[in-house]
């Protein structure tokens, strides 16, 4: 008689079945962030401009947005995170997965604002991976109509004339332009921070405050309205716009090399795919011609695209600005 009991696997045939289960779902996991590389983007992007609507970063992020969107076939959505100068929407960014769904369109200041803050929430390089730059410029300095002094050379007399009685806003806790100027002249201002470039402008305008240091992106059409006047602008040569206005090695300041940045970056570990096909859509971008148009518009020069280029800006940045909150003992806010 034949037994129709079926019969167990042994317990050695019941752990292989066991660690192949366990090597076939590991396989899957593995598979699995390739696969979300190679079909990169297939859902919207988020990219947080970490300032208030209606800025220069929001204008400049908006048709950055508009134009990446069909070059990558998904909608890149623009949102708003301002706060702490820029702290509240970078640290999102910072703390978001790696995956390319969320994006952040960063300036200067994300490499300025921790030799401000004590309490940074993330580290301004490690915890990002850079894009692409978009655009570069100088910046002007400005004085309210009815500052005194008419020139840039009359402005220096003035403020050494009368030591730390000079106003200058600041758009935000503090300003690494400002900082530099006074490291490379010794002079003293009195510095009135403001929530932004806008009401540090308003307040500009209306004689509230006498001077500023600013980029024409933010501060372009008051300066041709003629509501501002421009003393001198940073960097090696004229503006081709505003040829009158001279360059801050001519009034006898060198070392005023300071320029204002926009770029693109994501969280740390972003996969190299995704990197190279964001980075690739930026140059597409960045040689529109109406983008071209109003970069130019701002006095802004087109930067070179790509992550290798944004890296060493972001790097070297950072580096230099602890080395000037070293030179003149900065001591960052609470």
């Amino acid at each position: 008689m034949h037994n129709n009991v079926p019969t167990r696997p042994g317990p050695r045939a019941g752990a292989r079945r066991h660690l192949l289960g366990l090597a076939l779902a590991m396989l899957a996991l593995a598979g699995a962030p390739a696969q979300a590389q190679s079909d990169y983007p297939n859902r919207p992007i988020r990219m947080v401009i970490p300032f208030p609507a209606g800025g220069s970063s929001d204008g400049i992020g908006r048709q950055i947005a508009d134009k990446l969107g069909p070059l990558l076939g998904q909608s890149v959505v623009v949102e708003n995170k301002g706060g702490a100068g820029g702290v509240i929407g970078a640290d999102l960014v910072a703390k978001s997965a790696p995956d390319g769904y969320t994006l952040v369109l960063v300036d200067v200041f994300h490499t300025s604002i921790p030799i401000y803050t004590r309490k940074m929430p993330y580290d301004a390089v490690k915890d990002f991976t850079p894009v692409s730059l978009v655009g570069r410029s100088p910046a002007f300095w400005l004085a309210t109509p009815g500052l005194p002094a008419k020139t840039g050379q009359e402005a220096l007399a003035q403020a050494k004339a009368q030591p730390g009685k000079m106003t200058v806003a600041l758009a935000g806790t503090g300003s690494v332009v400002v900082d530099l100027f006074r490291a490379r002249t010794g002079l003293q201002f009195v510095s009135v921070p403001y929530r932004g470039s806008s009401p540090a402008l308003v307040d500009l305008m209306s004689g509230q405050v006498e001077t500023m240091i600013t980029t024409l992106a933010s501060a372009g059409s008051h300066l041709k309205s003629g509501k501002l006047r421009a003393l001198a602008v940073t960097g090696a040569q004229r503006n081709p716009d505003y040829p009158e206005v001279p360059t801050f090695t001519e009034l006898g300041v060198p070392g005023m090399d300071y320029e204002q940045w926009f770029g693109l970056m994501g969280p740390a570990r972003l996969p190299q795919p995704v990197v190279d096909k964001l980075a690739g859509a930026m140059a597409q971008v960045l040689q529109m011609p109406d983008v071209r148009e109003r970069l130019l518009g701002m006095a802004m020069e087109v930067a070179p695209p790509g992550a290798p280029a944004m890296k060493r800006q972001l790097e070297d940045d950072a580096a230099r600005w602890q080395k000037l909150a070293k030179e003149l003992d900065i001591k960052p806010l609470d």
